[in-house]
């Protein structure tokens, strides 16, 4: 089910469906800055990630002594989230485990994310919570696509990325086959602190920009405008779009966690850029997405 916040300025539509962001229009411009979903090209708007972000090496991980199968980002995107509480400018969805969710990730878990629109800012805050008797190892992070081009032009060559920062970004790409991280380290060339798209920016597939290099990427277009900014604490970024379907989007994905290397082969508790939280314990974190 949609549930709208709104104020005089933007709409927001969350479905309870993974407490998945779906639209975030300009009521005076009608440009819907999310991704509508096209299953042409990708099927899904902004799904949450959790317990793990990426890919697990052979789609599966060892804890305690036992494997445990996953697919990618892991599965509180694919639950029905119930609604806590609403207001006219803000929403807030919940999920917890069950016996379904013990069998694929042996924790006990509560997840709380809060949506607050402020102006032109919407603001996504995730609380979560380690319900077991033992440490939790996990990671999460958010997946939100953005609509670009957004001036209507066949493709969004001449966009980008615009870093704020000074220097280069640093980043490893992804196997494509097996969506695992490739040990190499590759430079991204930054003019003025912007990123330009070309027709093969994305073509091999995610960027991982990890170590705290950024904490705010904005979307521009052509002309240098920057459109939409996502700001965030978490410790590494994903940019991603699918570019040889030539998709309407750009995704700007803060993350804490990632996939496994290509080469990992060690337990749960030894994958590279997890969390963990002592029994008992809640850990928050936000981002902001706001429409210039």
């Amino acid at each position: 089910m949609r549930y709208v916040i709104e104020n005089e300025e933007m709409k927001v539509e969350v479905d309870s469906f993974g407490a998945e962001l779906k639209s975030m229009q300009d009521k005076q411009t009608g440009l819907d800055y999310m991704w509508c979903a096209d299953p042409e090209y990708y099927k899904r708007t902004s799904p949450n990630l959790f317990p793990i972000v990426g890919s697990l090496k052979d789609k599966k991980y060892c804890y305690n002594g036992r494997e445990y199968e996953m697919g990618q980002h892991g599965f509180v995107r694919d639950m029905e989230w119930s609604v806590e509480r609403q207001g006219k400018e803000e929403i807030s969805f919940f999920v917890e485990s069950n016996q379904e969710t013990l069998v694929k990730y042996p924790f006990a878990f509560a997840i709380e994310i809060h949506y607050a629109l402020s102006r032109r800012e919407l603001k996504i805050t995730w609380n979560i919570s380690n319900r077991d008797t033992k440490k939790m190892y996990y990671s999460f992070g958010g997946h939100p696509c953005f609509t670009c081009p957004i001036h209507g032009e066949a493709d969004k060559n001449g966009y980008g990325y615009d870093f704020h920062m000074d220097g280069d970004i640093r980043y490893y790409k992804i196997d494509l086959e097996s969506g695992l991280r490739l040990p190499k380290e590759h430079i991204l060339k930054l003019e003025g602190g912007r990123a330009v798209f070309t027709p093969d920016f994305f073509a091999e597939g995610a960027y991982i920009v990890t170590g705290n290099q950024t904490q705010k990427i904005s979307l521009c277009d052509r002309d240098g405008r920057n459109y939409l900014t996502v700001s965030f604490d978490a410790p590494m970024v994903g940019l991603w779009s699918a570019e040889k379907k030539n998709a309407g989007y750009a995704a700007i994905e803060p993350w804490f966690g990632r996939c496994d290397d290509i080469d990992f082969s060690g337990t749960l508790e030894e994958r590279a850029g997890g969390n963990v939280l002592e029994a008992g314990e809640s850990f928050s974190s936000a981002y902001t997405i706001t429409a210039e």
